[in-house]
């Protein structure tokens, strides 16, 4: 039972929003989001990227990072979660069971008339979770 819980509650916590999907969105429905929704997140705002223009958020235990790519025009054109190596079980666990598995570092996700790819990279001490948009040459759905 204890397990059962355990994994329940990090199946909650895992993904920022996991039924929500950000890409095409203003950064400030992102913003409002997050702060109502996933209010154990907190905004960083402490480096600046002179490439990339996005909104950084890193959770209350700083195991989690969410890093929202925005265009000129400050619309989430992809984005990605940061892990630490102990949540992928459970993260695994939310991706098979929210989204269509292509393969053991592929889901797909249907979002309104769009798909997108969420995509596992695993490093040494974290693993990242990375949506974007699908290319339609890339996986038949």
């Amino acid at each position: 039972m204890h397990k059962l819980l355990l994994s329940g509650f990090f199946l909650l916590l895992v993904l920022p929003g996991p039924a929500q999907n950000f890409i095409g969105r203003k950064a400030e429905e992102i913003r409002k989001y997050m702060t109502t929704e996933q209010n154990n997140f907190s905004l960083d705002e402490t480096t600046v990227n002179k490439v990339y223009k996005y909104l950084k958020y890193v959770d209350e235990m700083e195991t989690r990072t969410a890093l929202y790519f925005l265009s000129d025009d400050d619309v989430c054109t992809w984005y990605k979660v940061v892990y630490d190596n102990d949540l992928l079980p459970s993260v695994i666990a939310g991706l098979d069971s929210t989204c269509r598995k292509v393969s053991d570092t592929l889901w797909l996700e249907k979002s309104g008339e769009n798909t997108c790819q969420k995509i596992l990279k695993r490093q040494d001490w974290f693993f990242t979770v990375i949506t974007k948009p699908v290319e339609q040459d890339t996986v038949k759905q």
